[in-house]
């Protein structure tokens, strides 16, 4: 999943505002879109940060959602 700052909160299918964005460690307001992606290990270079487990519950959500 994505995850931006350039955001006015959640408003399309599947993005999830993250909620407690300063306790999870983001710089800003955050929320995190419905782009599946992977990459290799080796090229993420810093971690963002780590969400809390209501956020963490609304993004289980948003998955549920999307993948049906």
């Amino acid at each position: 999943m994505a995850i931006t700052g350039q955001a006015r909160g959640a408003g399309a299918v599947g993005e999830v505002e993250v909620v407690e964005w300063q306790k999870a460690g983001l710089l800003k307001m955050s929320v995190v879109k419905p782009v599946l992606t992977t990459i290799e290990k080796r090229l993420v270079i810093n971690k963002l940060g780590r969400l809390e487990a209501a956020d963490r519950t609304s993004l289980e959500n948003a998955l549920r959602v999307i993948l049906g």
